[in-house]
Parts: C-alpha cells; sequence; structure tokens
C-alpha cells in the first residue's frame, strides 16, 4: 500500500468515527432513547432547543440519571398513618 491509499483510509476513518461520535453526543436522544430536549423555538430561522440539564448528563452518570427520571415519572402521594394510641399522626410521602 502507498502512503496516498493510507491517507484516504485514515480520512475515510476519521470521516465514520467523527459521524458516529456526533449522533451519539451530539443528538437529541439521551443515552436511554428519552429526548433530551424539552423546548423548542425557532427566532429567524433558527432552531433553538432548550433544556432543563445538560444534555450529557445522561452519559455522565448513567445510573443517577435513571433514578431521577424514574422519580420524576412516579406520582408522589401522601398517606396518614394513625398511631395506636390515637392521638398522634404520621405523614410521609410514598
Amino acid at each position: 500500500m502507498d502512503s496516498k491509499e493510507q491517507s484516504e483510509k485514515l480520512k475515510n476513518y476519521e470521516a465514520q468515527y467523527a459521524s458516529y461520535l456526533k449522533a451519539k453526543y451530539f443528538s437529541d436522544k439521551d443515552i436511554y432513547g428519552g429526548k433530551i430536549f424539552e423546548e423548542k423555538a425557532i427566532i429567524d430561522g433558527v432552531t433553538i432547543w432548550a433544556s432543563s440539564e445538560p444534555g450529557t448528563k445522561s452519559y455522565a452518570d448513567p445510573l443517577a440519571y435513571w433514578n431521577e427520571k424514574v422519580a420524576r415519572s412516579e406520582p408522589q402521594t401522601e398517606t396518614t398513618t394513625n398511631l395506636s394510641n390515637g392521638k398522634q399522626s404520621s405523614k410521609r410521602s410514598a
């Protein structure tokens, strides 16, 4: 193989790798396939995406991101438990 062929091969690999990185880290999906952005606005022909969290959060700490995502999706309910003496009650969120 001459250097010209090697140079072309290297350029091809670099282009494929750049495409892979863009698709992985600069898409509108998080690591679990959910949407990263919450709002979309078009101003003067420019699309602006907005989110309350950084787009790379799911990649930086996937377990913590998953736990927060599950915690946000579960409804918070409040239950009241009467104690045996009937004088006090305890409230807790489930």
